[in-house]
């Protein structure tokens, strides 16, 4: 305490910016080993290579606030710690920072000069808020909306979501070309990282689903620590998933931990190229399904072909052996008829030394009472015809 202070009825009275003096002595005393504070970051402005913003505790409806200040080289430091778990110093985090107190007279102001932070503290609370909102998402069924979504039967029209500098994007896009199936790709540009990555991936969401030219959407991030996936964690995220007129796969790209955004869309995979391999194999199967049936087709038409060609055949022999099979019966026939008429045939009779008689008027002449002496008759013969004149009838 300053040695010149005045005392009022035996109390200390001091100038203000003595009692500022005294009010860091006594914080710096009392705090001697510093402190940890805990609280949510709100209002950030980092208008130099400092840091400011307020640390909030709402409680009962009020709320207390202490004002933090982060300078550059403790900042970075911090900075550095939150990166290796994927987290932004950013309005909303709860953290828990650790400084001293001090008091700043020229504005009255009492803040907290911060040195470093418990990650930990901080990766513990956005793993209790995900659980929450994750519970809260599975009781309101959000997770099976986009799930009901019928896949087309080919889907060739994909509208890809994912960063143009990702590498997970450029080896989907490689094994989408190799598979040589003509897919048709609309590509949206987005951060997949960052403050931006939730507002600009919940916007492409929903450019894709007011297009009906579109059978799959693909939303791929492709690698990164757990905590630089924190975007498809995202409630708005998630129900821009959850209604999307189209499916929806991801390949988000991390082996151990599934985001929110997986939970939610139709189709998960670990790494976008595992996705593109999804909608590859989709388009395979159909083709194999497409070939067997090509397969089966032709087998059934094949035997088809060879039963009526067999049967073509049989009637073509019983059209060519049938009638000559008739023919020569009916030969055989007119050649018994062409005999009989034969053995009837005046002729062959005569032949055998028969002969016919007629009268001049030609009439047969049957009996002897037929004829009269000097009446002329001619005798047929088979060989001929003799004149003769009747000299006497007995």
């Amino acid at each position: 305490m300053p040695s010149e202070i005045e005392f009022v009825n035996g109390i200390p009275s001091f100038t203000v910016g003595q009692f500022a003096g005294v009010l860091n002595q006594v914080m710096k005393s009392s705090f001697d080993e510093g402190v940890w504070v805990e609280g949510e970051i709100e209002g950030v402005k980092r208008p130099n290579p400092h840091m400011y913003f307020t640390l909030i505790e709402k409680v009962d409806g009020a709320k207390a606030q202490l004002n933090v200040n982060l300078f550059a080289g403790p900042l970075k430091n911090i900075q550095a710690k939150l990166r290796n778990q994927g987290i932004e110093l950013k309005d909303g985090l709860k953290v828990r920072l650790y400084g001293r107190p001090d008091y700043y007279a020229p504005f009255g102001k009492l803040s907290l000069v911060v040195s470093d932070i418990d990650t930990q503290f901080s990766v513990g609370d956005i793993a209790a808020k995900r659980e929450e909102l994750l519970r809260a998402l599975l009781e309101k069924g959000v997770d099976k909306v986009n799930k009901r979504k019928p896949v087309p039967l080919v889907p060739l029209r994909l509208g890809i979501i994912s960063s143009s500098q990702a590498a997970g994007w450029a080896d989907a896009q490689q094994h989408l070309l190799e598979s040589g199936i003509g897919f048709s790709i609309s590509f949206i540009d987005v951060r997949v990282q960052g403050d931006d990555a939730a507002p600009q991936i919940i916007r492409a969401l929903k450019t894709f689903s007011r297009r009906d030219d579109i059978d799959l959407v693909l939303l791929m991030r492709g690698g990164g620590s757990k905590g630089d996936l924190a975007a498809f964690d995202d409630e708005g995220i998630a129900m821009a998933i959850s209604q999307c007129a189209h499916p929806v796969f991801t390949g988000i790209g991390h082996e151990i931990d599934t985001s929110i955004a997986d939970v939610i869309a139709h189709t998960a995979s670990k790494t976008p190229t595992a996705c593109a391999q999804a909608v590859i194999a989709l388009v395979e199967e159909f083709l194999g399904e497409l070939a067997y049936s090509a397969d089966q087709l032709r087998r059934v038409t094949e035997g088809s072909l060879v039963r009526a060609r067999s049967r073509i055949n049989m009637s073509i022999e019983r059209l060519t052996t049938r009638p000559r099979i008739a023919l020569e019966r009916q030969a055989q026939r007119v050649a018994m008829h062409a005999s009989a008429i034969r053995l009837l045939d005046p002729v062959t009779t005569m032949a055998r030394g028969w002969s016919i008689t007629r009268d001049e008027d030609g009439k047969v002449i049957r009996s002897r009472t037929d004829v009269s002496p000097g009446q002329k008759i001619t005798t047929l013969l088979a060989d001929g015809s003799i004149t003769s004149t009747v000299e006497g009838v007995a």
